[in-house]
């Protein structure tokens, strides 16, 4: 729907989590860099492509603020570090401003990509999995019985929304329509397909050719920029630049169009992959599409800065100053009703909150980081 009221509220930097619940979440092993900053794996390091701002849909989010663009509802705040204000926007509705429930419809686009050697990668195959998985059906978690993408957000904002008044907070997403299958064919100058160590043939492609085309797909279809559209492959990975440089698991962006009915248009893609592509790494089914469903939750148009931060145990990002809530956290996994989400970085953990506003008072949904975020 278009945003006709967008509230803006400073988020209290002091709050204390007053509750505790039980999790049958277990922890898997965070991924160990090696010493020339890559992954001991099977078909390269796993990674997730950054979407440079885009000045259209930056122009645009002024005026979505006000609500004369059509897309995803979203609420805006801003937090202040050493003399900055950040200021951000999130999908959904302010969690302090009551127990309000938005869910946006998502219209999931299976990719089946056919390779120059004639090996055809479906992701119409994984389409059933997805559906049933955490990302779209109700599972326990720390924060409550809910989607993934809902328990994050939850647990991000627990000790304003375990309260009374919002307690009933939630944002959701829609159980997906799901598309006819998306058709590619790459030309051997971009793209090809490996044979990793397990066995499995997998797709490698240039994310720059791959990209135009989910672009071109989004415009041919005129989807509603009122939906999350999901392109998902199977046992396909990007590259930029060379193949060498592989692995892309994933990545959202968002495209400002401006008309009569100016629009922002905001989009995901994900790889659904087989387990021990990335040797003990625990990447695997969902990890990629839980990891880009919080970073879409909590910056969905990829406009959101924060200050400087850097994880060593992720060189591939380098010194970051983007509010990508899976980045810091890249193979730390868990398990939930069988499939394997990813952990997540917490607002607090960005904005340098102390204590934390997350769950139990926590910069990460498991607890993997106990401070803020490094500076660099």
């Amino acid at each position: 729907m278009r945003n006709k009221k967008v509230l803006k509220v400073f988020l209290p930097l002091s709050l204390i989590t007053v509750a505790v619940l039980v999790t049958t979440i277990i922890l898997a092993p965070h991924f160990q860099a090696n010493a020339s900053g890559g992954v001991t794996n099977s078909v390269g390091t796993p990674r997730f492509y950054i979407v440079p701002k885009n000045p259209t849909t930056s122009a645009l989010l002024m005026h979505a603020r006000s609500g004369s663009v059509n897309t995803i509802p979203f609420w805006t705040s801003s937090f202040t570090y050493n003399g900055t204000t950040y200021p951000f926007q999130m999908v959904g509705t302010d969690p302090s401003a009551g127990s309000q429930t938005t869910t946006v419809p998502v219209v999931l686009v299976p990719l089946k990509i056919t390779f120059s050697n004639g090996t055809t990668l479906n992701g119409s195959t994984k389409v059933v999995s997805t559906e049933r998985s955490p990302i779209f059906q109700a599972a326990q978690f720390l924060s409550g019985n809910t989607q993934y993408g809902d328990a994050i957000q939850r647990a991000e904002f627990w000790s304003i929304v375990n309260t009374a008044n919002n307690s009933n907070y939630h944002v959701l997403l829609g159980t997906p329509t799901v598309h006819a299958p998306l058709t590619l064919k790459v030309p051997a100058s971009k793209g090809k397909v490996v044979k990793s160590k397990t066995g499995k043939k997998v797709g490698e492609i240039d994310v720059n050719w791959f990209d135009a085309q989910i672009q071109k797909a989004i415009s041919k279809d005129k989807l509603s920029p009122q939906t999350l559209p999901i392109f998902l492959s199977y046992n396909t990975f990007l590259y930029q630049g060379s193949p060498s440089q592989c692995c892309i698991l994933g990545y959202h962006n968002a495209l400002g169009t401006y008309g009569t009915s100016s629009t922002i248009q905001t989009y995901a893609y994900a790889a659904y992959s087989d387990p021990g592509l990335f040797g003990t790494t625990p990447i695997e089914d969902i990890d990629a599409l839980s990891h880009e469903i919080s970073e879409w939750y909590n910056d969905p148009f990829t406009d959101n800065t924060v200050p400087n931060w850097s994880v060593p145990s992720e060189p591939q990002y380098g010194c970051s100053n983007v509010l990508e809530t899976g980045d810091p956290l890249v193979g730390t996994a868990f398990t939930v009703n069988g499939y394997h989400p990813q952990d997540e970085a917490f607002l607090s953990w960005f904005a340098h909150q102390s204590p934390s506003i997350g769950y139990d008072g926590r910069y990460t949904y498991l607890g993997t980081f106990t401070t803020v975020a490094p500076s660099c």
